[in-house]
């Protein structure tokens, strides 16, 4: 029996929650409780468990297994660095309405949606996370962190790096590049190759530098 640890306790943290026992079997996992920094977080909701404890300060044990549900693409990355070093193990979560072609690789600690769908050749790195309807092309790579919002699409080639955030209904043409730590607005359409720390938006999609304070 492993103990799953939900790493956030936000709206994503709680929408994994019943999607676990869809993508589990009950008498292969049960659930320990959740990492945030504020305990009080569910107060206000019945999950099944509590906040456990701080998501960067928090010591794993033998039989934990972690699913990464926060939003905030740095506090991803800054979660996983801090409990990794401990012997951290994180699942991967595909929901069975997911369609994923077998030629496609899924990485460590993915969280993949109802109704996501990728495609043949594609490969989603480790920590990716793409929400309900969204897609990624036959032959695209999405880099460690990425996240995809609904119905955010990557067509064929497409190649997302590390750490870029898709908006709702977003688009990454074929054959396109979207280089690090950039962010797509929602309903924003990616025609051309996009440099690293960008923030696009509109249709065609315009790019500036991100503002990171």
């Amino acid at each position: 029996m492993l103990d799953v640890i939900i790493v956030g306790a936000g709206g994503f943290a709680r929408e994994i929650v019943p999607w676990l026992w869809e993508c589990f079997s009950p008498d292969e996992i049960r659930l320990k409780g959740f990492l945030a920094r504020d305990q009080q977080e569910l107060r206000n909701f019945e999950l099944g468990a509590s906040v456990i404890g701080d998501p960067e300060s928090y010591m794993p044990h033998k039989n934990d297994r972690f699913i990464l549900a926060i939003g905030d693409i740095d506090a991803r990355r800054r979660t996983v660095e801090a409990l990794t070093p401990h012997g951290a193990r994180f699942l991967t979560l595909i929901h069975p309405t997911a369609v994923v072609a077998k030629s496609a690789v899924v990485g460590e600690g993915a969280v993949l949606y109802p109704f996501v769908t990728v495609s043949n050749g594609a490969n989603l790195a480790d920590f990716v996370h793409l929400s309900l309807y969204a897609s990624a092309g036959h032959d695209s790579h999405v880099g460690r962190f990425c996240l995809l919002s609904p119905y955010a699409t990557l067509n064929g080639f497409a190649v997302l790096k590390e750490e870029v955030f898709m908006g709702s209904h977003s688009m990454v043409g074929p054959g396109h590049t979207v280089e690090r730590e950039s962010r797509i607005s929602a309903n924003t359409s990616v025609l051309h190759d996009i440099s690293a720390l960008s923030f696009v938006h509109g249709v065609p999609g315009r790019s500036t530098k991100r503002v990171i304070l």
